[in-house]
C-alpha cells in the first residue's frame, strides 16, 4: 500500500510560497536596478562628487576633501565672479578654483591686492597666514598678458580663476583663462570630512 501524497492545500501553499519568494527577489532586483540607474543619471547630468587634488584652495578646502559639483546650474545662469568651479584643460586632471574675473572684467594687481574694474576685489576667502591674508602677486611671465604684471581684460567666453591659497596656486596667472566649455560645474558643498561639511 502506497503512502498518500501531501495534501493538495499543502502543495498549493508551497507553490504560492515559491512564487512569493521569486516575486520578492524580482522586486528587489528591479528596485536596485532603478536606484543604480538613477544614481548614474544624477552623477552624469546633475550632481557629481569631486576629490580636492591640490592645496591651491586652502583653507577653503584641503587636499583630500570631498565636494559636490552641480552640473546643471550653468545651463540656466551665467558663471558668476566668486563661484568655485571645476574645469578641465589645464593639466592631466580636473582642477577646482575660484572665478575672479568674468568676460569684460579688467584685472590688475597692486600692493599685493587684486583689483577688478578698478575696485579692490573681495578677499574674505583668501588664505590667512599669521593673522594676515596672503598677498596676490602677479604670475612670473612678464610677456604673458594674463600674468597680471600689467592690467588684463578677460576676453569674451573666458574666465579668470585663482586659488584661495594665493601663494601656492597654479592658476590663470600662469596659464591663462578658462573657456566656458571647459567648466564642468559649480562646486557648492563640502561633504567630507564630516566636521568640515558645509556650503562653499
Amino acid at each position: 500500500m502506497t503512502e498518500p501524497g501531501p495534501p493538495r492545500d499543502r502543495r498549493r501553499g508551497r507553490s504560492r510560497h515559491r512564487r512569493g519568494l521569486v516575486g520578492t527577489i524580482v522586486e528587489y532586483a528591479v528596485i536596485i536596478a532603478v536606484a543604480v540607474t538613477v544614481a548614474l543619471v544624477v552623477e552624469a547630468y546633475a550632481v557629481k562628487p569631486f576629490v580636492i587634488p591640490t592645496p591651491s584652495m586652502a583653507n577653503t578646502v584641503r587636499v583630500g576633501d570631498r565636494v559636490l559639483i552641480d552640473r546643471l546650474t550653468y545651463r540656466f545662469r551665467a558663471v558668476h565672479r566668486g563661484d568655485v568651479v571645476v574645469f578641465t584643460g589645464h593639466g592631466p586632471i580636473p582642477l577646482l578654483k575660484r572665478v575672479i574675473g568674468v568676460p569684460g572684467d579688467r584685472l590688475s594687481v597692486a600692493g599685493g591686492r587684486l583689483y577688478v574694474n578698478g575696485a579692490p576685489a573681495p578677499d574674505g576667502f583668501v588664505r590667512v597666514v599669521g593673522g594676515q591674508r596672503e598677498p596676490t602677486l602677479p604670475g612670473p611671465d612678464a610677456m604673458a598678458p594674463w600674468s597680471l604684471q600689467r592690467p588684463f581684460t578677460v576676453p569674451a567666453g573666458a574666465y579668470f580663476v585663482m586659488g584661495d591659497n594665493r601663494t601656492d596656486s597654479d592658476d590663470s596667472r600662469y596659464w591663462g583663462t578658462v573657456a566656458r566649455d571647459q567648466i564642468l560645474g559649480h562646486a557648492f558643498f563640502i561633504y567630507w570630512p564630516p566636521g568640515q561639511a558645509g556650503g562653499l
